[in-house]
């Protein structure tokens, strides 16, 4: 049941998470010593996907190169290097040749979540949609756009385009992750800057295609900020949050204290709860962290006092 196929949407610029991204790419930014998209094609593997395609674009040699060509467990990586950027709808058309066998799953590069992918095929497969998206609640006064779904799991509205709802709507927003059929390709341009949301299912809803939307409550974090980046950090280390496809906490502290390889601690350092380390970082002595994330190869003072601080490319970044 479950595509071979998959792509990652990784050709962002990573504006919203300046100045980290000055540093790392945004799906390169350790989330409890892991690289995000770890998380991802993680989950992806978990699901049977065999081959998944990432496209590129602000720092993408950076994530080529961690990366490879395969994963551990052998999964295989394709990449579209993309200069001009081309968007959701541009950089999946670009891999047409390389998706269009067979439905295929499509994740932005951005999000950290636990969305089962089996449950999510099932609920696709029998309906027989032309696409799915993964879509959750919207909290009150949230910048994202609201779509709206019907009683029996259907897509009703996004943008201008409407379908005739069954039963009662409700306002959702999207999460980030789609299963595509190949038919979507007919309704994106050949060439040049795209989107998947505001073109393709646009479209398809009024053609009278069958856009499902299927219901995910558990746990999402959109990457996009300081902020949002620090608190996915801290709900893993503290165990609030624990993703059943990588365990990001194999070798942690009870307190939620996670040390990368080769990292030197001084006298009377005092690390904790809920703290991550990169490698080969150096915490002088009497040093105090709680609350934080300090990148690979960083180095604090002796006597520093740091909570809720993101430490990375030499800065200390207050949230």
């Amino acid at each position: 049941m479950n595509p071979p196929k998959a792509m990652v949407l990784c050709a962002g610029f990573g504006t919203r998470l300046r100045p980290l991204t000055h540093v790392l790419p945004k799906p390169l930014v350790p989330v409890a010593n892991r690289p995000l998209i770890a998380y991802t094609l993680a989950l992806l593997e978990k699901a049977g996907v065999r081959q998944v395609a990432v496209n590129l674009h602000h720092l993408g040699e950076k994530i080529q190169k961690a990366l490879g060509d395969k994963t551990e467990s052998g999964l295989e990586i394709a990449y579209s290097p993309e200069e001009p950027i081309l968007g959701t709808g541009g950089g999946v058309m670009r891999m047409r040749s390389y998706l269009e066998d067979d439905r295929f799953y499509l994740f932005n590069g951005d999000v950290l979540c636990g969305v089962d992918l089996e449950a999510l095929m099932r609920f696709h497969t029998e309906r027989n949609a032309a696409a799915t998206m993964v879509v959750g609640p919207l909290p009150p006064g949230a910048a994202y756009t609201p779509l709206r779904v019907d009683a029996e799991g259907w897509l009703v509205e996004l943008k201008d385009a409407r379908r005739r709802p069954a039963g009662e709507t409700r306002q959702v927003m999207f999460l980030g992750v789609h299963v595509l059929e190949p038919q979507v390709f007919d309704f994106l341009p050949a060439g040049g800057f795209a989107c998947i949301n505001n073109q393709a299912y646009t479209a398809m809803i009024e053609k009278g295609l069958d856009i499902a939307a299927y219901f995910h409550g558990g746990f999402w974090y959109d990457l996009g900020t300081p902020a949002a980046y620090l608190a996915a950090n801290l709900s893993l280390l503290s165990g609030r949050v624990c993703p059943p496809h990588l365990d990001p906490l194999d070798g942690a502290s009870p307190e939620g204290v996670l040390l990368g390889k080769g990292v030197q601690l001084g006298e009377a350092v005092e690390l904790g709860p809920e703290v991550a380390v990169g490698d080969d970082c150096i915490i002088g002595d009497g040093a105090q962290i709680s609350r934080s994330v300090v990148w690979a190869g960083e180095k604090i003072a002796s006597g520093v006092s740091l909570d809720r601080k993101i430490v990375a490319g030499g800065q200390v970044l207050r949230v």
